[in-house]
């Protein structure tokens, strides 16, 4: 862990590129969770509800 931070802060460029990996790394697991929890959502309720277009907004009539 230490070479790891040593890594990091030898320059403003290896700091910039540790925390755009450690981002993108970030944003892919909550990604897998975000769509692993919708996943179950949907198998416990269904979808969409009838009220609801396929995006899971309402549905609204005679929109002009």
């Amino acid at each position: 862990m230490k070479e790891i931070f040593e890594f990091m802060f030898a320059g403003f460029w290896h700091f910039v590129g540790c925390w755009l990996i450690l981002l993108v790394v970030l944003q892919t697991i909550l990604i897998i969770i975000q769509r692993f929890y919708r996943m179950i959502i949907i198998l416990i309720h269904g979808y969409p509800p009838t009220h609801c277009d396929a995006d899971g907004d309402k549905i609204v009539k005679n929109k002009k």
